[in-house]
């Protein structure tokens, strides 16, 4: 089921994911790391990741116009 509050939903859900990225990318969010010792980047490639899987599901979920 195709509707544009759920590809609407996806793409903010997709923003989040790149903020936290770019957060963590720099070295400010380290509230779900295990330690405090500069950025991880293993987390802001995930959260990449994540942002990218929902805009492209975003793009699924919205209706195609003719």
């Amino acid at each position: 089921m195709k509707s544009n509050t759920t590809a609407i939903g996806l793409g903010v859900v997709g923003i989040i994911f790149l903020v936290i990225a770019a957060l963590y990318a720099l070295g400010v969010l380290q509230i779900l790391a295990s330690t405090t010792s500069g950025p991880h980047y293993k987390h802001a490639i995930l959260f990449a990741v994540l942002a990218v899987a929902s805009f492209v599901a975003a793009n699924f979920a919205r209706p195609k116009t003719a």
